[in-house]
């Protein structure tokens, strides 16, 4: 792994911290009420050995590739009628979120996707994107903000119990499978409708 590699993987975790901060203090994401009930009732230690898997545990709905082709695009510049004030936290970490993304997607695009599910064209707009246009492109992209996987309900309480009970070889297997799922994801295919069985200490 490239010294490039180590700190998009520092600042994925920062950023994973940063979403479990937001999904603490205000937003849902999208997930259900029995994994944000249990999200808000971790301790610092748990929270971070959850924050350390290494893939992104938020997304913008990046699969929607339409949605991104027209917030990426050169007119995106002033907000537009579509536009939804969030928090100013939520904004926030968008546009860091954006900014960390945009400078791997242009050091190793194709581990990008691994790591947070972008298909091929959402990769090519982000890496040409020049960086103060982010701060146009922050605010409506925030409302899309939401938990990956987060109609897996099952799947968030196994990666949960794992952090809790520092079971490294339970997290090490779901988050190759969440990974799985990111390359479904960045290259257009579904997800399996039924999760996978099996998740064995």
């Amino acid at each position: 792994m490239t010294a490039e590699h180590m700190a998009f993987g520092r600042d994925l975790v920062e950023l994973n911290e940063g979403f479990l901060g937001l999904v603490e203090h205000a937003p849902d994401a999208c997930l259900p009420a029995g994994v944000v009930a249990r999200l808000r009732a971790l301790d610092r230690a748990t929270r971070r050995r959850l924050a350390a898997a290494p893939f992104a545990l938020f997304g913008f709905g990046f699969d929607d590739e339409a949605a991104w082709a027209g917030l990426l695009s050169p007119g995106v510049r002033d907000m537009e009628p579509a536009y939804h004030a969030c928090e100013a936290s939520v904004e926030r970490f968008t546009l860091l979120a954006l900014m960390v993304l945009r400078g791997f997607v242009r050091v190793a695009p194709d581990r990008a996707s691994t790591w947070i599910g972008l298909t091929s064209g959402t990769r090519k707009r982000l890496a040409a994107l020049e960086v103060g246009v982010l701060g146009n492109v922050a605010p409506l992209a925030a409302p899309r903000l939401r938990g990956r996987l987060a109609f897996r309900e099952a799947y968030w309480l196994r990666l949960i119990d794992a952090a809790e009970h520092d079971d490294r070889r339970q997290l090490a297997l779901l988050t190759a499978l969440g990974k799985q799922w990111a390359i479904r994801r960045s290259l257009g295919l579904s997800a399996p409708s039924r999760p996978v069985r099996g998740f064995r200490r």
